[in-house]
């Protein structure tokens, strides 16, 4: 995943205003309570150049000028950034401060909506942690699309999906959150790049997105064999992992969206020498023919994380628009009125 941005709305920095004017009107309150500057003021013979009720409104104009300014400076340069593995907020206009919350000590997240934010279509983002602080993202559009992007890194997080290595999902097998591809666009029965090739893996992408999320394997077959990505590469400008990653990354560009991208982290491991599945035998014959072993030398493989999406995503190709959902161990293309009934249970 790419380093992504958070800032908080524009309901921060008025806050912040109001707050500032009432700590100014109080302090300027109590000085008055100290000296008589109207005399001092016209003491040092200052009305000469200007009244002193003039002078007041300037003065406090421009005080209010410089701290309104300071304030929005600050709320302008201030944002949070969100990795694979903590959220950083950074701020500070001279020195620049950072504090970082690490996703493996959140427990839960919740979304808070004051009566203005819902007039604004904003929210406030609670992250919980494991000794009871609080991180507030406050006052955020698309609250509930980045609230659910940190919930994915959060159970990334645990260890359960991108720390796990291409052979525990290998192990595994093909399911309703695992899928293997033996290539990314190269067809080795016609032996050609294949455009088709490149919709199977996409497809699955959207399901997965569609669904509840899941890990896709490319250069595995069927049946769990590696077979690494050597084809895929040399039919790339840049013939290495690189270049993979940078053409499947415009693929979910083109055919899918760019908003998606954020729910796709991709990964590679290169799978050193040894069996993948142990062969069972009885009286000289395979007992277990479901998982054929076979041994590899350091082949590359891909693995595309693929989290939950928050709103309805398309497979875009030859002009159309398919709507693809991940059933079983299989994914399913949707008619019309499929689609309209998987949107309204899943995102109404």
């Amino acid at each position: 995943m790419r380093k992504l941005i958070i800032k908080e709305g524009p309901l921060v920095f008025l806050r912040n205003v109001l707050t500032m004017e009432v700590i100014a009107a109080l302090f300027l309150y109590a000085m008055s309570f100290l000296q008589n500057y109207e005399e001092i003021y016209r003491h040092w013979g200052l009305t000469k150049l200007l009244r002193y009720d003039l002078f007041l409104i300037i003065a406090f104009s421009a005080f209010q000028l410089v701290y309104v300014s300071l304030l929005f400076l600050d709320w302008y340069f201030s944002h949070y950034e969100i990795t694979e593995k903590e959220i950083t907020k950074k701020s500070g206009l001279l020195f620049r401060h950072k504090k970082s919350t690490n996703f493996s000590n959140v427990v839960s997240t919740e979304t808070y909506n004051s009566p203005l934010g819902r007039w604004m279509k904003h929210a406030t983002i609670i992250l919980h942690h494991q000794d009871e602080r609080k991180t507030k993202i406050k006052n955020i559009s698309n609250a509930e699309e980045y609230a659910h992007i940190l919930k994915q890194m959060v159970q990334n997080s645990s260890g359960k999906l991108a720390t796990q290595k291409a052979q525990y999902f290998i192990d595994e097998g093909e399911g309703r959150f695992i899928e293997f591809k033996e290539t990314l666009r190269w067809d080795a029965r016609k032996n050609e790049v294949s455009k088709e090739m490149e919709r199977m893996v996409l497809k699955t992408i959207v399901a997965f997105l569609n669904a509840d999320g899941g890990t896709l394997l490319i250069g595995v077959n069927d049946i769990g064999e590696i077979l690494g990505l050597e084809r895929d590469f040399k039919t790339l400008p840049k013939k290495n992992r690189d270049g993979f990653e940078n053409h499947l990354s415009m693929l979910v560009k083109t055919m899918i969206g760019l908003p998606f991208s954020k729910y796709i982290h991709i990964k590679f491991e290169k799978i050193n020498p040894h069996t993948n599945f142990s062969i069972v035998k009885n009286n000289g014959g395979v007992e277990d023919d479901d998982k054929v072993g076979v041994r590899v030398n350091g082949l590359e493989v891909c693995l595309v994380f693929v989290g939950e999406s928050h709103k309805p995503a398309y497979l875009k190709f030859d002009q159309k628009e398919d709507f693809f959902v991940r059933v079983g161990n299989s994914t399913q293309p949707f008619s019309m009125s499929e689609t309209q009934e998987h949107i309204k249970t899943k995102w109404s």
